[in-house]
């Protein structure tokens, strides 16, 4: 692991693999070992960056409201001095996807893999996210557990070692860095700025995902007509809950694109 100052923040990433670029954005609550599950099979087909959000796993704490715009700013600044091959594959997930958007609505990307896409806000859920972040901050993580990760994960595998594991994880969050993570996305509708995006886009949904069901990704995939849709059976977490069948999910969209590059270099 690595630190690097970037945006005017200490930010920890991770740089693994190697092939053309692919940056994987984690979701609220995790960090970039949210990814570990998923990281030997794409490592072998990609250099992948992993960062730790601001305010997130080990990267600099925050005592400042921020939104989707000072999450991808902090992206550019850590690409820009990572001197990786552009341009990149870019992989979000919830509130990561929207960063990804954002990302790419100000410089070119090759693809965006949008997992379980918290893309736009309603009323209903802001107030929901508003009264959990101040919980958080208030109480800590674990008695917000039941409206958190025991909502998010389903119940059939809770006792599986991925799950404990990420559960220590997100029991290790910094509440106030996790506080402001819930708010950052209020006001927010990315759906118009992904659906002017060129780029190859491809949206993920869980069956089982409680936060963004099935409906609310096909919601968000009717908004994108040119972007492909599948479903995996997983919840909201899916990278650290089902790899297995994520990575099949995405491989087809990520073969087609690698193809395509070869064939241009050649």
């Amino acid at each position: 692991m690595a630190w690097i100052e970037a945006n005017g923040l200490s930010l920890r990433y991770e740089i693994e693999g190697g092939g053309p670029s692919l940056v994987l954005i984690h979701e609220i609550g995790g960090s970039l070992t949210s990814w570990d599950r998923v990281m030997p099979a794409l490592g072998r087909r990609f250099t992948v960056l992993r960062l730790d959000q601001r305010g997130a796993g080990l990267s600099e704490k925050v005592r400042a409201p921020y939104g989707v715009d000072a999450l991808a700013d902090d992206l550019a600044a850590l690409v820009e001095q990572m001197d990786l091959p552009g341009p990149f594959h870019v992989m979000g997930a919830a509130v990561g996807a929207a960063v990804a958007v954002r990302f790419a609505s100000r410089r070119p990307v090759a693809s965006l893999a949008l997992l379980a896409p918290a893309l736009d806000m309603p009323e209903t859920r802001s107030a929901f996210m508003r009264e959990r972040a101040a919980r958080a901050m208030a109480e800590g993580l674990r008695p917000i557990l039941p409206i958190t990760l025991d909502r998010a994960w389903p119940e059939a595998t809770r006792g599986s070692d991925a799950y404990a594991a990420y559960r220590a994880h997100y029991l290790a969050n910094d509440p106030h860095g996790f506080a402001y993570a819930n708010l950052a996305l209020l006001g927010e509708d990315l759906r118009p700025e992904a659906a002017r995006l060129d780029c190859p886009m491809m949206l993920v949904g869980g069956t089982m995902d409680a936060v963004r069901p099935p409906e609310a990704v096909r919601a968000t995939a009717a908004a994108l007509p040119r972007a492909g849709l599948a479903f995996i059976e997983a919840g909201h977490f899916m990278a650290a809950e089902a790899p297995e069948a994520l990575l099949a999910a995405i491989r087809p969209f990520h073969d087609r694109l690698l193809n395509q590059e070869k064939r241009k270099a050649s």
